[in-house]
């Protein structure tokens, strides 16, 4: 599971955007029963054919309840269940107390590698030390310079999830850290300025 929650905070608005257009695609199934149901109950209280002579009619049939509420209901159903399936459940599962130790040992290393975006690519290093006093995460490439996390490092099952801003050596903050840290990788996304790229960083 943790993979879905680092998809899931590696694409939360393409996650949105599927939430989105299944709730459009249940309220249109629901407004089609709904019709469906509306045209059967007027065919209910259609006027019965005359009874023939000597024929007793029939006695009328009473129409079914009509069900109110059902698509909304629907809705709310589905956005509850897949949230709970893409955040709750991955958030349980990568930070418990039972997987806490795996995570907290990932508090030291160097990695390099590329950053990369759909126009180019950029030789990144990230250096991390949780243990010092204060943590250190510094993000370094020749482009930009050095530059520190002002976030948070949150354990997972596997590692260490950072997010938060990117600042320079005068504390300006001039981007964005969102990069999951393995003993052996580093993947996510960083960002400088308009520069947004994709970490595939190595130990």
């Amino acid at each position: 599971m943790t993979d879905v929650a680092r998809f899931v905070q590696d694409h939360p608005y393409q996650l949105l955007y599927a939430l989105i257009g299944l709730g459009v695609v249940l309220v249109i199934n629901e407004i089609r029963h709904a019709v469906e149901k509306a045209a059967i109950r007027r065919a209910f209280f259609r006027p019965a054919a005359p009874a023939l002579a000597g024929v007793p009619a029939a006695a009328p049939v009473a129409p079914p309840a009509a069900k109110t509420g059902g698509a909304l209901g629907s809705v709310v159903l589905t956005v509850v269940v897949l949230a709970g399936a893409f955040y709750v459940l991955p958030s349980l599962l990568g930070q418990g107390s039972g997987l806490a130790p795996v995570a907290s040992a990932m508090t030291n290393g160097t990695y390099t590698g590329m950053g990369r975006n759909a126009l180019s690519s950029v030789n990144l290093t990230l250096d991390l030390n949780l243990t010092g006093s204060p943590k250190l995460i510094v993000l370094t490439s020749p482009t930009v310079g050095r530059l520190y996390l002002d976030g948070q490092a949150t354990p997972e099952s596997t590692g260490t999830f950072l997010t938060g801003r990117l600042i320079n050596e005068q504390q300006v903050p001039v981007g964005t850290l969102n990069a999951h840290v393995t003993p052996t990788s580093v993947t996510g996304t960083a960002g400088v300025g308009p520069l947004q790229w994709q970490l595939d960083l190595r130990r």
